[in-house]
């Protein structure tokens, strides 16, 4: 990534492609859904989706009466997000074009194992953030890979076996799974133990750290 920037960017095309796979499946709806309830969107306040990839986040803030953007750097992903958003931003997530101290709260979910300068990520959502905004990010744990959810996967066919007859979901799922993989090569130590998250994010007033995405994340 930080050796070849534009890799990471063409596998992010890519992946918009197969990447809405994952709407039909409970467990990532619970998981918006949970993201959604930490945040607590408050009406008239402004709020990113940083790195909202195909905009399925910002397509369960409709109805909040806040102001919801995306950001991301991918052409692909965001063109699939303007069917679902209206405030969109094309940009690199380690250099944000917003002013100071005026963003009232953040989400980056499933983004930050992809950023070769995560702390320069940090350093820029510290600047445009306001004094008592929050922020909440969402990333896979340490030894994890895109195949961490077959179980869940399993559990999802068993349930509503049906699932697996939309438009080729299968195969669909296998492609999601292979470029995934891919990006977590391209920058594997981004898997972060808790004490690593902890130092990373100590310029924030850390509410709490705890699992989400079935205990993936």
């Amino acid at each position: 990534m930080k050796d070849n920037p534009s890799s990471v960017r063409k596998l992010n095309d890519a992946h918009a492609k197969v990447y809405d796979v994952v709407v039909d499946f409970p467990f990532y709806r619970t998981h918006l859904n949970q993201i959604m309830k930490e945040l607590r969107p408050e009406r008239g306040r402004r709020y990113l989706d940083l790195g909202c990839g195909t905009g399925n986040f910002l397509e369960t803030t409709k109805g909040t009466k806040a102001l919801f953007v995306g950001v991301d750097f991918s052409a692909e992903m965001l063109k699939r997000a303007k069917r679902k958003a209206k405030n969109l931003v094309m940009a690199d997530l380690h250099h944000l074009p917003f002013k100071n101290s005026c963003i009232d709260g953040i989400v980056n979910l499933n983004v930050f194992y992809q950023l070769d300068r995560p702390k320069v990520f940090i350093k820029e959502v510290h600047r445009i953030l306001k004094p008592g905004g929050k922020v909440i990010i969402s990333t896979p744990k340490p030894a994890k890979t895109p195949f961490r959810f077959i179980p869940m996967l399993i559990k999802t066919v068993i349930k509503s076996p049906k699932i697996f007859t939309k438009l080729g979901k299968l195969e669909e799922m296998s492609d999601y799974n292979k470029i995934e993989q891919k990006i977590i090569d391209l920058n594997p130590g981004s898997f972060y133990k808790r004490e690593e998250l902890e130092k990373m994010l100590k310029v924030f007033e850390i509410i709490n750290i705890k699992k989400a995405y079935e205990g993936q994340n």
